[in-house]
């Protein structure tokens, strides 16, 4: 039975129709019928006065860690107001004239995605304000599983926060409950559920077209992929940002592909094919720069351990090319918003939540090692969220 989103829920209440609707959305916000929920609310009576736009712009379609401005939405003349580049909270200004602010927007399960921030940013200036929240639920498109470690506090950013396991293993309004009783935001929250949903469903599970959340994630097998691989950012690899498959490739113009894939194949890594490739990243890291690396395909996800395997194709980096390899503080190399946010620190332990794993990394930690490391808080986590699971 084909899931019902929230968005389609809240479309048969009557629980927003005399409220001033702030909505924060993207182009990932359509309902089982790939109809956009800005169309269908207005034409539903509804009546929203402000759209705020997350990473990417409302649009869904500005690069990775850039800087969105401000704009008016075409069609309807209503103000968008982006919360991604020298804001990243709504301001007093922009929730002026607001009732309730609307959440709507499908993520990916990653504690590394932006949107969750933005999400919680404007919960807590709306509790401030006195502003009702409300999140319409959508799928975990990586099932419920949770996997990886917590991050810790002096690692905050918009890449990572508030506490949560790497894939933690939540639906968005599952996530906004956690926030806002574990970290004591005090919202007027109310998320509106999906129906027909159960929490172990992959995406393609739920009966819905996979809309692209932001542009480097274009399927179900990239989001998976990118549960691991999202580490290479962290280091001085291209993954395949700027090309047809972005992390389903690696490579950098040092490497030699035939090494590594030998070395990778003795690793003998679960629920997944790789093969040699040589490729042109047309934008970001590395772009116009020709790499060579290895191309992945997910052929288990149930068996998969991308996270496992991100960790092992480093350490397999550093031993094959000790002087090559090397880590990057900066945002793909270049001076966009979310340097900001570094302050020096390592973004490799930003993405992974702490300073521990590439610190062994350095001593010669092999994946299988580092991974021990994080059960436990992995078990604390799972055993935390329980109390906000809705499914």
């Amino acid at each position: 039975m084909k899931v019902k989103l929230g968005i389609d829920c809240l479309l048969e209440s009557d629980i927003l129709k005399k409220k001033r609707i702030g909505l924060l959305t993207n182009s990932s916000g359509v309902n089982g019928d790939l109809k956009i929920n800005v169309d269908l609310m207005l034409n539903g009576g509804f009546k929203i006065v402000k759209l705020f736009g997350p990473e990417h712009g409302i649009s869904g379609a500005a690069a990775d860690g850039v800087s969105v401005d401000n704009a008016v939405d075409p069609k309807y003349g209503i103000p968008i107001y982006s919360l991604f580049g020298d804001v990243i909270r709504p301001t007093e200004e922009m929730l002026s004239g607001i009732d309730a602010f609307v959440y709507d927007i499908q993520d990916v399960g990653l504690r590394f995605y932006t949107y969750l921030y933005s999400l919680v940013y404007s919960m807590e200036e709306c509790a401030k304000r006195g502003i009702e929240v409300v999140v319409l639920d959508r799928p975990d498109p990586l099932s419920c599983k949770i996997v990886g470690p917590t991050i810790k506090k002096r690692l905050d950013s918009i890449v990572g926060g508030y506490g949560l396991a790497l894939r933690y293993g939540m639906t968005v309004g599952e996530v906004a409950k956690y926030f806002n009783k574990v970290f004591n935001i005090g919202a007027d929250l109310t998320v509106v559920p999906m129906e027909n949903y159960e929490k172990y469903m992959y995406y393609d599970e739920t009966g819905h077209l996979w809309s692209t959340p932001s542009p480097n994630i274009p399927s179900l097998e990239h989001a998976i992929l990118y549960s691991g691989f999202c580490l290479f950012e962290g280091t001085n690899l291209s993954m395949g940002r700027g090309t047809v498959h972005p992390f389903k490739y690696i490579g950098a113009p040092w490497i030699d592909s035939a090494p590594l894939y030998k070395e990778l194949k003795e690793h003998d890594h679960p629920g997944v094919a790789f093969r040699e490739r040589s490729f042109i990243p047309g934008a970001f890291k590395l772009h116009d720069q020709p790499c060579n690396g290895l191309e992945f395909y997910v052929t288990d996800r149930n068996a998969i351990k991308p996270l496992e395997l991100a960790l092992d194709i480093i350490a397999t980096l550093m031993k094959l090319w000790p002087e090559e390899f090397d880590w990057d503080v900066h945002y793909h190399g270049t001076s966009i918003p979310l340097n900001k946010m570094w302050d020096g620190r390592y973004h490799f332990d930003l993405i992974m939540g702490d300073e521990q794993y590439r610190e062994r990394l350095l001593e010669g930690a092999t994946a299988a090692e580092l991974s021990g490391l994080w059960k436990d808080e992995q078990r604390e986590f799972e055993n935390l969220v329980r109390e906000f699971r809705i499914y």
